[in-house]
C-alpha cells in the first residue's frame, strides 16, 4: 500500500477541465473509521448536472477537495471495505454510494445496519440524506450482478425518474393531459417516461434533430419533436413542462406558445455548465426545481421506507432488463479504465453530452 491516492478535481469555471493530484493517505484509521477503496463508478450527464450546480445545490461540500476554485465532482459507484474500526462493518463488505473521483474515501458510518450505514462525517450532517446512504451489495437487497453495470449507471437516474413520475402522479400531473419533457435522449427523461407509461397522459419528447430516430425507436413518446418543432406541440391542452435541458430559449418558445395552457414547469436537471442560456426566473407559470430527496421524504412518511424501496426496487428491475435487452438494447456499456480515462469522458460529456445509447463506467481495480 502507498502513503497516496490519488483523486480527480474539477475546474468549477469550465467543468470539462480536470487535474490528477495525489494526496496522503489517512492511517491510522480512528475508532468509528472506515477506509473504501473505490472500484468503479458510473459517469453520465448527470455528473455534470451535479458539477454544475455545485455551489447553488451544496455537491462540492459532500467531498471537498482543499483547493479553492476546484471541486471533486460526485458520482455513483461501488467500493469494498478494506479497513474498518466500525461495528457491524467487516473489511471485505462491498457497498453501491456517492462516491468522488478518487481512489479511496473514508467515512464514519453511523446506523449501521444489514442494509448499509450513513456517512456521519460532520461535514455531511447538513447535506440530503439519501446521497449519505451505502447499501450493501447483495442480491438480496436488490443488488444483481447480471446487471451490475447497468444498475449502476441507471440506479441514481432512474430513482430521480421514477421519483419524479410519482410526484407527478401525487400530484394529479397538475391536472395536464400532455407532460413536455426535453433533452427526451437523456437517460433521466426516458426513465421518466418509462415510468408514466401507465400515467394515461400524452409524452411528447423534445430533442435534437441527430437524436430524433433513437429518441422515437424507444417507443415511448407519443410524439417527438426537435427543438426548432415546438410550435406543433397542441397549445389547446393543459401541459406541465419537464425540462431536463436547462435552456432558457426552448424554455422561452415553450412558454410563449403554449401560454396559460402551460400549468407547472419542473426544472430536473441541465447539462448546460454556463449561464449564457439559463432559464429567467420570470417566466409564468415560475419553473420550480424538482429535487428529489424532498419525494423521497414525503413517500418514506406517506409509506414508510420498505414499502418505498420495496417498490422503487420493482421499478427498477423491470427498467433495468429493458435497458439491457439483447436484442434491442437501450444502452450499451462503454469501459474506461483510470482516472485519466475518466478525464476524457467528462470533458466529451460537457463538451458534446455524449451518445445516447452509450453508457460510461470507470473502473480504478
Amino acid at each position: 500500500m502507498t502513503d497516496t491516492i490519488t483523486q480527480l478535481m474539477t475546474d468549477k469555471t469550465d467543468l470539462g477541465r480536470t487535474v490528477t493530484q495525489a494526496v496522503p493517505r489517512h492511517r491510522p484509521l480512528a475508532d468509528g473509521e472506515a477506509a473504501l477503496a473505490i472500484e468503479t463508478f458510473a459517469l453520465t450527464a448527470n455528473n455534470i448536472t451535479y458539477a454544475a450546480y455545485g455551489d447553488a445545490m451544496r455537491y462540492w461540500d459532500f467531498f471537498p477537495s482543499g483547493h479553492d476554485g476546484f471541486g471533486m465532482m460526485p458520482v455513483w459507484g461501488f467500493a469494498t471495505v478494506t479497513e474498518s474500526r466500525v461495528d457491524g462493518l467487516a473489511e471485505g463488505a462491498r457497498l453501491y454510494g456517492y462516491y468522488p473521483m478518487a481512489e479511496e474515501l473514508i467515512v464514519q458510518p453511523v446506523h449501521v445496519t444489514e442494509r448499509g450505514f450513513f456517512d456521519g462525517s460532520p461535514h455531511r450532517e447538513a447535506l440530503p440524506t439519501p446521497y449519505n446512504q451505502y447499501s450493501r451489495a447483495t442480491e438480496a437487497l436488490g443488488y444483481a450482478p447480471d446487471l451490475a453495470d447497468h444498475q449502476m449507471l441507471m440506479r441514481p437516474l432512474f430513482f430521480t425518474s421514477w421519483m419524479l413520475a410519482d410526484f407527478l402522479i401525487d400530484n394529479d400531473h397538475f391536472n395536464a393531459r400532455q407532460l413536455i419533457l426535453s433533452s427526451a435522449s437523456s437517460k433521466t427523461a426516458y426513465g421518466c417516461a418509462f415510468a408514466l407509461q401507465q400515467s394515461g397522459v400524452r409524452l411528447i419528447g423534445l430533442t435534437s434533430p441527430s437524436n430524433k430516430d433513437a429518441v422515437e425507436s424507444l417507443g415511448l413518446y407519443d410524439e417527438v419533436l426537435t427543438y426548432a418543432e415546438v410550435e406543433k406541440v397542441d397549445a389547446t391542452t393543459p401541459s406541465v413542462y419537464l425540462d431536463f435541458s436547462g435552456r432558457g430559449a426552448l424554455a422561452e418558445a415553450l412558454h410563449d406558445h403554449l401560454g396559460s395552457e402551460l400549468v407547472h414547469h419542473a426544472s430536473v436537471g441541465s447539462a448546460s455548465t454556463t449561464d449564457t442560456d439559463a432559464v429567467s426566473d420570470q417566466l409564468e407559470p415560475k419553473p420550480t426545481l424538482f429535487f428529489a430527496p424532498d419525494q423521497i421524504r414525503k413517500r418514506v412518511g406517506d409509506w414508510g421506507s420498505v414499502k418505498l424501496y420495496a417498490r422503487y426496487a420493482q421499478a427498477e428491475r423491470a427498467f433495468l432488463e429493458r435497458v439491457s435487452d439483447a436484442n434491442d438494447p437501450w444502452m450499451q456499456v462503454e469501459e474506461h479504465h483510470g482516472l485519466d480515462a475518466a478525464a476524457g469522458v467528462i470533458r466529451e460529456l460537457v463538451d458534446h453530452g455524449g451518445s445516447a445509447r452509450a453508457g460510461h463506467v470507470v473502473r480504478l481495480r
